[in-house]
């Protein structure tokens, strides 16, 4: 079932988003040039191809209730539906609208921020759980320098010995150590689980061009600790 709301959802998303384009109005859109490594997702307010999506545009519509993005493309898609052709002369923002350009800077700030926070938490809760259950020793799969991802948890970490091996390999790798202020995660390799360098399992590894976010989410936190808790009294006046 969610399989199939999920595809509705694209399915929507991208015929309206041809809507858009088609009636000459800016929407707010989402687009990947290619699926080659380094290429991310970008928004922008032009009907561009989308090749995680597989389709020709993509737009985020279907949840203005939890999105401002999303309420402000049905805006421009209730303007298509009103006005059909004329709905540039009658849309509440017109093409190279400079409110439009601040509203995706706004979002992206604020989504940036939102999924920090999910992150954070997430990976949070995974060390609680390992630390509750003691459990000590984990099968992964190597990413980049070092950095490998736990097989059958939400967690991407750093382990040491994993430096050199080839992307793709299975590994077992022992935890050391955990830090529930900063979510760092210390482990180090028991051993390599698949001899083979893992060319044929390069599907199932991480794209590259998502390694930069993997790596900044396993990186600990650094912490401000303001060691002065009360204000410094003032020094008394000097008596004549």
């Amino acid at each position: 079932l969610d399989l199939i709301v999920a595809e509705a959802m694209i399915l929507a998303n991208s015929t309206w988003g041809g809507w858009l384009a088609e009636c000459g109005l800016p929407g707010i859109y989402r687009s990947q040039a290619s699926l080659a490594p380094g290429i991310k997702v970008r928004m922008g307010t032009k009907a561009l191809p989308h090749a995680g999506m597989g389709v020709a545009q993509y737009t985020w519509a279907t949840s203005p209730l939890r999105r401002y993005v999303d309420l402000v493309n049905q805006w421009q898609i209730i303007a298509c539906a009103r006005h059909g052709r004329t709905a540039a002369l009658a849309a509440p923002f017109k093409p190279k609208d400079a409110q439009l350009f601040s509203i995706i800077s706004q979002f992206e700030s604020a989504y940036a921020a939102y999924n920090g926070f999910q992150n954070g938490i997430e990976r949070f809760w995974t060390l609680r759980w390992l630390q509750q259950n003691g459990t000590t020793e984990l099968t992964a799969t190597v990413m980049k320098e070092g950095l490998v991802r736990a097989d059958d948890l939400p967690l991407v970490f750093k382990a040491l010995g994993c430096e050199n091996l080839p992307r793709g390999s299975h590994v077992k790798v022992r935890i050391t150590g955990l830090d529930e202020m900063t979510l760092d995660v210390h482990a180090s390799l028991i051993e390599r689980l698949d001899e083979q360098a893992a060319a044929d399992s390069g599907s199932q590894a991480e794209p590259e061009g998502e390694d930069d976010d993997l790596e900044a989410a396993a990186a600990p936190i650094a912490l401000a600790i303001d060691l002065n808790d009360s204000p410094s009294e003032p020094e008394p006046a000097a008596q004549s």
